[in-house]
């Protein structure tokens, strides 16, 4: 055969590709081009704004705003769907009818969000949606004279999400005993129990956990995440104990029987994080039932480097601060540990010392208006005290305190709040009647009814000078 008849098909086939190729390139161009699917959603459903939406979702891979290059979650993606959708219904229920996403305007956002503010939605939540319609309206084409939600609301601190943590998820803040839920754990499902130890010492999302090939990723002096990491944002940890060495080396070894996973061999990811789930549902492992997640242990691992770092707790453990740059380089570390890439993210774990004074007082003040308020259970019985103790020794005060950390305005798990109370005279010192026990019981049982939590009465003369104290203030009736 000529040799020219076998040049054609290696000269077609090579066009072919190069074809190919470009035909590939122009797809992907087209298919990341949001106009461009929104134009096709706009022809393939004419007439109905749902199915175009819908339309559009399913064929535009969305990408993410931050960070590296890449597409979204099916977590992230479900949010812009609901949200688009909530938003095309909520401007139905108003009498506002649309037919095309190319109806949408700025004023169709700024109504959506003013009404979703006037039913009480989240801040967290309005925060959320708005971002998500913002990004969606962008890509519609619409130009929005407003950048942020608290330019849409008609209170914009109803827009402010609060970042920094108030109160410690972390269990044993919560009195949750590790070792003691553990154990339960491995009475069910011994793995679940090397999941749940490889979260604890390490610090790892539970999709890590179940994703986690421990040999391939002990590099001796660290541990490498890869598998299952968050927008496949790979990180290391430092082995710095001996207790996180020990829970390696028992995960290795399991891994070595079952495919390198941290897993059985029966399951996925996505089925050994149900089965996770599953098994801790079992010890009553929710925030409902004991007020921890799995989750928490991210957080106790977060405090726990914070305080190695430091020298003192963290913020939302009501540590004392430290210096400003010994607290950013601890943050830089934990941010880094937990996989993340915004050192403000931290605070979700941490708190800040501002935002805990902040929350400190309020938490106190609210305390105060709830168990004061004209005509409360604990009202009533201060009024009746007082008189039977002015009946003997007239111009008779009786004091009632909040002391200890609750004083403080602290977050109290675990250990009652003290009630201190006691009898004083108008100048202020010390009467020399004193409260009876059933006084005191009854004043701390009249404060754990309004405040749902345990409290135990005190003399005052029995409680040290240099314990917090703050004094309740009662109307005279």
């Amino acid at each position: 055969m000529p040799e020219s008849q076998h040049q054609r098909p290696i000269t077609r086939s090579h066009s072919s590709r190069q074809t190919n190729r470009q035909s590939a390139e122009a797809a992907t161009k087209i298919r990341l081009d949001p106009r461009g699917v929104l134009n096709s959603a706009i022809q393939e459903h004419k007439g109905d704004i749902h199915k175009q939406i819908s339309y559009f979702f399913k064929h535009y891979p969305i990408p993410a705003s931050q960070g590296r290059a890449r597409v979204v979650s099916a977590k992230t993606t479900t949010k812009y769907v609901l949200a688009t959708h909530m938003m095309i219904d909520e401007l139905s229920n108003t009498g506002v009818k649309l037919y095309s996403v190319d109806d949408l305007t700025s004023r169709h956002l700024l109504n959506v969000m003013r009404k979703w503010e006037s039913k009480g939605m989240a801040s967290s939540s309005l925060a959320t949606y708005f971002s998500v319609l913002k990004r969606f309206m962008s890509w519609v084409g619409v130009r929005l004279s407003y950048e942020s939600v608290h330019d849409v609301l008609v209170d914009p601190k109803r827009g402010k999400r609060v970042m920094s943590a108030t109160e410690s998820r972390a269990w044993s803040a919560n009195g949750v005993d590790f070792k003691k839920v553990l154990q339960k754990v491995h009475d069910i499902d011994a793995l679940v129990a090397l999941q749940l130890e490889m979260i604890a010492a390490f610090g790892l999302r539970v999709m890590e956990s179940c994703a986690m090939r421990p040999v391939e990723c002990d590099r001796g002096n660290h541990l490498a995440i890869t598998y299952g990491a968050k927008g496949g944002r790979g990180r290391v940890v430092p082995i710095k104990s001996a207790y996180q060495r020990e829970v390696l080396d028992k995960a290795k070894s399991f891994a070595a029987k079952h495919n390198g996973f941290l897993r059985s061999n029966r399951y996925n990811q996505q089925q050994a994080k149900r089965r996770f789930y599953y098994v801790l549902e079992q010890v009553k492992v929710s925030k409902s039932e004991t007020g921890v997640t799995a989750h928490g242990l991210r957080h106790e691992f977060a405090n726990d480097l914070y305080t190695q770092k430091t020298g003192q707790e963290s913020p939302v453990n009501h540590g004392k601060r430290v210096p400003a740059l010994q607290d950013l380089e601890a943050r830089k570390e934990i941010t880094e540990a937990l996989g993340h890439s915004r050192i403000a993210i931290t605070s979700s774990y941490l708190g800040s010392h501002v935002q805990m004074d902040r929350a400190n007082k309020k938490r106190l003040a609210k305390m105060n208006s709830e168990l004061t308020q004209e005509g409360t259970e604990l009202c009533l019985l201060h009024d009746q005290i007082q008189r039977q103790a002015r009946s003997q020794e007239d111009g008779t005060e009786l004091r009632v305190f909040i002391t200890g950390p609750a004083a403080d305005g602290k977050q109290i798990h675990g250990v009652p709040i003290i009630i201190g109370c006691g009898f004083f005279s108008q100048s202020g010192l010390r009467s020399q009647l004193q409260p009876t026990e059933e006084q005191m019981n009854q004043l701390a049982s009249c404060c754990q009814n309004i405040l749902g939590s345990w409290c135990v009465g005190q003399n005052d003369m029995n409680i040290p000078n240099d314990v917090s104290r703050f004094e309740l203030m009662f109307i005279e009736i």
